[in-house]
């Protein structure tokens, strides 16, 4: 059964609101917990060589967890097209994403 484009846009956008609203709340409690964010950002980056191999760590599985939903997919073509979008579009955003990080 194929789910309407208004429900898949409105869950779409209710993540996004989660994402942001978790970010906001973890910036919150560390601000709180530090008492500012200035020593929250000196925290950060402190840390900041284990972010990048969290960062590298959560990438592995990603693309291990895609490539075990292409395999089950082999048989169903459409499919599979469909799980290779997604892949490629998920490479294209995480390209992005670090390279506004340099």
């Amino acid at each position: 059964m194929k789910r309407p484009q208004l429900f898949t846009l409105l869950s779409g956008l209710g993540i996004a609101a989660v994402m942001v609203l978790t970010a906001a709340l973890v910036a919150w409690i560390g601000r709180t917990a530090l008492g500012s964010f200035e020593i929250l950002q000196q925290a950060l980056e402190s840390i900041r060589p284990y972010l990048r191999w969290w960062r590298a760590l959560l990438y592995g599985v990603l693309l291990a967890l895609w490539w075990d939903l292409l395999r089950r997919y082999r048989n169903r073509p459409q499919d599979q097209q469909r799980v290779k979008r997604i892949g490629v579009l998920g490479l294209v955003l995480s390209i992005c994403f670090e390279l506004t990080r340099l």
